[in-house]
């Protein structure tokens, strides 16, 4: 289970000050199969944190027809794993029990390193 999950929604090393754990939010909506549109999931969910230590939000710049720059939500795990619980749904208990083992554990199989310069968006 562990290796298809890893692979479904990889989490992500990203360096800002110091190395925080993050799994991007889109993709875990995705995987959870929400039926409530993303921009509405993300804002209920992140709606009483402040940043930075249970989300960030980067702007990718526009590429190809894109007009406008993307915002991409980064949430940690604890984050990740409540949005899991919240979904109410088999996928939702396996991606609460995947990020749990991997918080505990300390190893992650799928890591990708990022170095972020820029303040995120507030």
């Amino acid at each position: 289970m562990t290796n298809n999950l890893e692979k479904k929604i990889p989490i992500l090393s990203i360096n800002i000050n110091s190395e925080t754990l993050r799994v991007n939010a889109l993709e875990l909506h995705e995987y959870l199969q929400c039926e409530v549109p993303f921009k509405e999931w993300i804002e209920d969910l992140i709606g009483g944190f402040k940043g930075f230590h249970e989300y960030i939000v980067i702007k990718e710049p526009a590429i190809g027809r894109r007009d406008e720059p993307t915002l991409v939500y980064y949430i940690n795990l604890r984050l990740a794993r409540t949005a899991s619980l919240k979904a109410g749904t088999t996928l939702g208990e396996k991606a609460s029990d995947y990020f749990k083992e991997k918080s505990r554990s300390g190893f992650f199989s799928i890591i990708k390193d990022e170095e972020i310069n820029d303040k995120p968006v507030d």
